[in-house]
């Protein structure tokens, strides 16, 4: 397994693989759709996605951390392939994105989720993930019903 940036030639496993995920445990929204229909506009504006692709190129996880018009920068579609959870592959591409957020300087990372993720946020507490009040103006999911936040200082 690697971790990698985002390649074009993953876009189509990113999105089947978040809409698939959300909507076997939820209802697929328009926010989903908003930010699954507009990929390249999160990369222009500083964002990443990174994947854990296995030695044959298969999508094993992913996860995108973009920024936030309030300066806050959100990790978000943040999934496994079902047959690759529970291998690292998820955690590995978490971890990318907490570096890339240390490698740009960013002050806040949040994420947003649902109890029912406990996996998830397992290991968003692993990594040093606080839950805060889920705030629905900065989350309008319906599904949303508890958040982290992760603050970092530098010198």
């Amino acid at each position: 397994m690697k971790i990698v940036p985002y390649d074009k030639k993953y876009k189509t496993a990113f999105i089947e693989m978040n809409k698939l995920w959300i909507s076997e445990m939820f209802t697929l929204e328009k926010e989903d759709m908003a930010v699954l229909d507009n990929i390249e506009d999160v990369l222009l504006q500083g964002g990443q996605i990174f994947f854990a692709v296995s030695e044959n190129d298969e999508v094993m996880a992913c996860c995108m951390i973009a920024p936030l018009p309030n300066g806050e920068w959100e990790i978000e579609k943040f999934c496994a392939k079902g047959m690759y959870t529970g291998t690292g592959a998820g955690s590995a591409c978490l971890a990318a994105c907490i570096e890339y957020a240390k490698s740009k300087k960013i002050e806040k990372i949040v994420i947003v989720s649902n109890r029912k993720c406990v996996h998830a946020i397992h290991l968003y507490e692993k990594y040093g993930f606080v839950e805060i009040p889920v705030d629905k103006e900065k989350f309008p999911f319906d599904r949303a019903d508890i958040a982290f936040e992760q603050i970092f200082h530098y010198e």
